[in-house]
């Protein structure tokens, strides 16, 4: 497979920005361009691949982190926390079971 690579105005389409606001923001993301010299059809030019892998970043980094579950608060009684009377009621009176 071949690498395709994109100019300018590509990048641009791509992010839905100005040309050099989008090649700034590849920028930030460390994706920099190979300049193939002066000339027509030349000029830099970005790498298909890291632009698309650019893109896949910025997207996770925008997607809302999950919020933790929390754990509901259960009431322990413990049979040493009991009085006298309560272990008696609880072990003589009707139970579920």
């Amino acid at each position: 497979m071949t690498e395709h690579f994109l100019r300018r105005k590509d990048i641009a389409a791509m992010l839905d920005t100005t040309p050099g606001v989008a090649a700034s923001v590849l920028a930030e993301h460390g994706v920099y361009p190979v300049d193939f010299g002066r000339g027509a059809g030349r000029g830099p030019r970005w790498l298909e691949s890291a632009v698309k892998a650019a893109m896949q970043a910025m997207h996770e980094a925008a997607q809302p982190k999950p919020r933790p579950v929390r754990k509901q608060k259960t009431m322990t009684v413990r049979l040493s926390d009991m009085s006298v009377n309560d272990v008696y009621r609880l072990t003589t009176g009707q139970c579920v079971q």
